[in-house]
Parts: C-alpha cells; structure tokens; sequence
C-alpha cells in the first residue's frame, strides 16, 4: 500500500535560507519557509476537506495530519527545546467571507462568521498553565494578514480576560460593530502582514483573528497550513523563550 510519508517529506523540505523577524515578544515571522512551496500547496490535493468541525474554526479543513509531519519545524526553525512532539498538530485550514461551519451554534457570530473579533486557542481549554504555539504558512498568491487584539489592555486571553471578552462581544453585530472595537476596551492593536510562503508563529493565548476579504469565496478559500505545538511547562527554566532565532 502506497503513503503520503515521503512525499511530504520532499515537499515541506525546509529552505535552508530562511529568516527570522521577530515582531514583538512571542510574534514572529518567518520568510521563505520552505524550499518547495508549490508543492507545498499542491500536497493538500491529496487529502480529503470537510466542513470545519469540533472547534471555533470556521470555513473547511484538512483532517489533521500524524504528529511527526510538522517536528522538523519546530526542532530546526523554531528551535523549540520543551515542546512535546507526540502531540503537534498540522492541518490544512481554508476560511472565506461569510464562513459557515457544521453544527454552528451561532451562525451571526462575528467571531465565527468573517471573523472580525478575536479569540484565543489555549492548549487545554480551562488550564491556564497550558500553553502552545500557533504556526500559520501562507499558501495564497497574495499577503494575507493576522490581528491582534487586546481586551480591557490585556492581549493574553488568561480566564478573566476570556469570561470579559465572551460577555462584550455576546451583543456586538454588523450594525455596532465600529462603535464596539477600539474603544479602550475592546482594541485592535497589531496587523501583521506576510506573503505567499512566510508563516507567523504565536502563543496560543495571545487574543488574535485573521482577516479575511471578499476575494476569498468557498470555491476559492484563503489556504493557510496549520501547527500546533503544545508546550512542556514541567520544564524547569524560566529563562527559556518559546522561540529562539
């Protein structure tokens, strides 16, 4: 029987000439990730879509790939020393305007729906010495952008910020929603923009949305590749970053 092992293997071949651009403590960017983008983006042919599922994301998805598919980036670009490679997660994700998802609970949520508020994505939901990193790739032919939000001046989503958060944007809709954002309560304070092939790596807890435009239809979905690293807290050394150039 013939597998995917060495195919992926070939196409996320990391570019040995990629680079490092830290945007602000536990955001970065890295360019140029990998060697063969293209086939990067071509690999996602061969894997099955289904509606968005089980989760806040919106859009369609990949099923998750096996753990290993996504270590070498964190071993030799990330340079992660605590975190626990049997439980990386990697997903192809496609988001569009006016999202839909199996099973919504809430089909106008503006966090669910084109994804104008934010939210967070701990490790363990309700551990808050949990924590992981985030990896998103940018497989579009144009630069795509993820915000980042603070709630009340904190942009960790610890369980106070979060219960805050939940109660503020339970009434936020199209018809308030410039009236409700960047108001010193609920602000939008970082975009980051990176291009086909460069990939941003955050904390989970870090309060963030991706935008999305009207460019992108279901037929043709914003394509991000997505990791997970969910990090080893037993680690006694609190002077290690998440990351490290």
């Amino acid at each position: 029987m013939k597998t995917l092992d060495k195919i992926w293997e070939m196409c996320s071949t990391i570019n040995p000439n990629f680079k490092i651009e830290e945007k602000q403590e536990e955001i970065v960017i890295v360019r140029n990730i990998f060697k063969y983008p293209e086939k990067m983006r071509d690999f996602q042919d061969l894997l099955s879509k289904w509606e968005s599922c089980g989760n806040a994301k919106p859009g369609l998805m990949s099923l998750k790939m096996p753990f290993w598919t996504g270590n070498h980036i964190a071993e030799n670009v990330l340079d992660l020393k605590n975190y626990m490679p049997n439980s990386t997660e990697c997903e192809y994700i496609y988001f569009y305007w006016n999202n839909t998802m199996k099973f919504n609970r809430n089909p106008t949520s503006l966090q669910t729906g084109n994804c104008l508020l934010p939210h967070n994505d701990p490790a363990s939901p309700g551990d808050e010495e949990s924590d992981s990193i985030i990896g998103l790739v940018n497989l579009n032919d144009r630069p795509v952008r993820t915000g980042f939000w603070t709630m009340n001046g904190k942009m960790y989503g610890d369980e106070e910020t979060l219960d805050e958060l939940g109660d503020y944007v339970f009434d936020i809709d199209e018809s308030n929603y410039n009236q409700k954002i960047n108001n010193g309560i609920l602000d939008n304070v970082l975009n980051i923009e990176y291009s086909f092939n460069d990939a941003i790596f955050y904390n989970a807890r870090l309060l963030h949305q991706p935008w999305i435009d009207k460019f992108y239809t279901r037929d043709n979905p914003r394509i991000m590749f997505r990791f997970s690293f969910n990090m080893n807290n037993d680690v006694d050394d609190d002077d290690e970053e998440c990351y490290t150039n």
